[in-house]
């Protein structure tokens, strides 16, 4: 019997997920193998039933596919829903996390500068108080050094801006975005003085999105870039951490 890691309190269906995901994500079982549901069920001592409602998720997210006479077999990584936010957590956790980071804030850069733009076209006066508010907090627990909190705000200023560009496809990507911004606590971001020059960094833009500055693009490009700088260095205090065989 094999022990199945999650997080307390998860459902036995949400356990079996979280484990098949990540030993797909990670490599452990490599594209193209067969995954039996006998042979699962009894090594991780579930029911069929929780093993069939846990593969229909990883169907969904393109990482196993069934077929008649052949069975479920574990998908390319070409078939892969990279947008799924599990699919993201389970590669930051592998030895594809450098990779992963770069999409996501290339993600980051092609979305976020011009949904900005799109927003100071249409900003309500409630909308740039939300975003206001999500700086505020952001100071509030950076001077507490609350990094969740932190990173809480952060995530409802740069969905904010999604949702206010007006731009429908834009906000089907705030998972993606969310998971972008939650790196800082995925890696294990130390509070630095870097935080605190990105936070002048969302004044500077929700000032350019206030009075339609023609610099708007140009700002947004640059908190991303620093955002981005920072993980960066927050990669390599993870591969200082963990072990390739720990990942």
């Amino acid at each position: 019997m094999r022990d199945i890691d999650a997080p307390s309190g998860d459902r036995l269906y949400d356990r079996v997920v979280e484990h098949l995901g990540k030993e797909i994500v990670t490599g452990r079982i490599a594209p193209g193998s067969p995954v039996s549901p006998e042979r699962l069920a009894e090594e991780l001592q579930v029911s069929r039933p929780v093993l069939r409602e846990a593969f229909r998720t990883l169907q969904s997210q393109g990482l196993l596919v069934a077929r008649p006479k052949i069975g479920t077999r574990v998908a390319d990584p070409s078939a892969w829903n990279y947008l799924d936010s599990k699919v993201i957590a389970w590669r930051l956790a592998s030895n594809k996390r450098d990779e992963q980071v770069a999409e996501l804030y290339a993600m980051r850069l092609a979305v976020e500068p011009l949904a900005a733009r799109m927003t100071a076209d249409r900003a309500t006066p409630h909308d740039l108080a939300r975003l206001t508010k999500a700086i505020d907090a952001m100071y509030v627990a950076l001077d507490e050094r609350d990094t969740h909190t932190f990173t809480a705000a952060d995530i409802d200023f740069h969905l904010a801006l999604l949702e206010f560009s007006g731009n429908g496809m834009f906000a089907c990507l705030s998972s993606v975005i969310a998971s972008a911004v939650r790196t800082r606590e995925t890696l294990v971001f130390p509070v630095v003085e870097a935080m605190r020059r990105g936070l002048l960094l969302h004044r500077q833009l929700v000032q350019a999105i206030m009075t339609s500055d023609p610099a708007i693009e140009q700002t947004a490009r640059q908190l991303i870039v620093e955002a981005q700088n920072e993980a960066e260095r927050a990669l390599g205090n993870w591969s200082t951490a963990f072990s390739p065989a720990e990942v």
